[in-house]
C-alpha cells in the first residue's frame, strides 16, 4: 500500500506541525494510504559539509546522526508533504541542512525517488511573507531528485500557503483561506500517490517488455 510522508521543517511545535498533520490527514482519507510523521524539531542534524566522501565512495552520508532516521523513511515513501515556517523568505536553516545531506540519494539509490510525488507548505507570520518562495525551495529539492511536483487542487497552485499572525497552531487553523489550501494539497496528494504508485508498478513491467534502459540525468561530477 502507498506510503506518505509528512516532514516538519520547523524546530518549534507549532503551526507548521499543525499544517503537515492535517495534509496527512487528508491525504490518508484515501482508502489504503498510510501516512508517517517526521519532524526536525529536537533532532540532531549536522550540516553538510562538501567532504565529497560521498561521491567517492558511493555512500550515503558518513556523519551519524539523525538523518539516518529520514534517509531511511524518505526511501520507503511514495509521496511526500514537506512543510516549512518562512525564515528570510526561505525554510528553516534545519530543512536546508535535510536537503543538503540527502544530496547522495541520487547515486547510491539512482532512481528510487523517480516518479514519486511531493507536495509543499509553507506558513509565514504575514500573509505575503515570503511563502512562495519558500514553497520554491522544497519544490527544487524535488525537481532535483526527479520527483513529480504536485501543487493541489482549486486554487492552490504551488502548494499550501498559510498566515499565521505568529500564533503557532492556532494561528494556522484561523486562517480558513490558507488551510483550504493545506487541506487540498493533502487530498491532490493522496490521489496523485495512488496514481503514480500504480503507473511506476505497471511501467516497471512494460520497460521490460520494450528494452527501455533505465536511464536518469548526467551524473558525471567529473565534467
Amino acid at each position: 500500500m502507498p506510503v506518505i510522508l509528512g516532514i516538519s521543517g520547523s524546530p518549534r511545535k507549532g503551526a507548521t506541525d499543525y499544517a503537515v498533520q492535517v495534509a496527512l490527514e487528508e491525504a490518508a482519507r484515501f482508502p489504503g494510504i498510510t501516512t508517517r510523521y517526521w519532524s526536525v524539531r529536537g533532532k540532531k542534524i549536522a550540516f553538510c559539509t562538501h567532504c565529497d566522501r560521498c561521491i567517492r565512495e558511493k555512500t550515503m552520508c558518513h556523519i551519524q546522526d539523525d538523518i539516518k532516521e529520514l534517509e531511511e523513511l524518505v526511501l520507503e515513501a511514495d509521496g511526500f508533504i514537506i512543510g516549512s515556517p518562512v525564515y528570510d523568505m526561505n525554510i528553516t536553516a534545519q530543512l536546508a541542512a535535510c536537503f543538503n545531506r540527502l544530496r547522495p540519494i541520487f547515486l547510491v539509490h539512482p532512481g528510487k525517488l523517480r516518479n514519486k510525488v511531493g507536495g509543499a507548505i509553507a506558513l509565514g507570520g504575514t500573509r505575503h511573507g515570503g511563502q512562495e518562495t519558500a514553497l520554491l525551495a522544497i519544490i527544487n529539492f524535488y525537481l532535483m531528485h526527479e520527483i513529480l511536483v504536485c501543487g493541489g487542487i482549486g486554487g492552490c497552485y504551488s502548494g499550501g500557503t498559510v498566515w499565521t499572525r505568529d500564533g503557532k497552531a492556532q494561528g494556522a487553523a484561523d486562517d480558513e483561506v490558507g488551510m483550504a489550501t493545506v487541506r487540498g494539497l493533502g487530498k491532490a496528494i493522496g490521489e496523485a500517490v495512488w496514481v503514480t504508485s500504480m503507473g511506476r508498478s505497471l511501467w516497471e513491467e512494460k520497460k521490460r517488455e520494450l528494452g527501455v534502459a533505465d536511464s536518469g540525468p548526467v551524473r558525471d561530477h567529473a565534467i
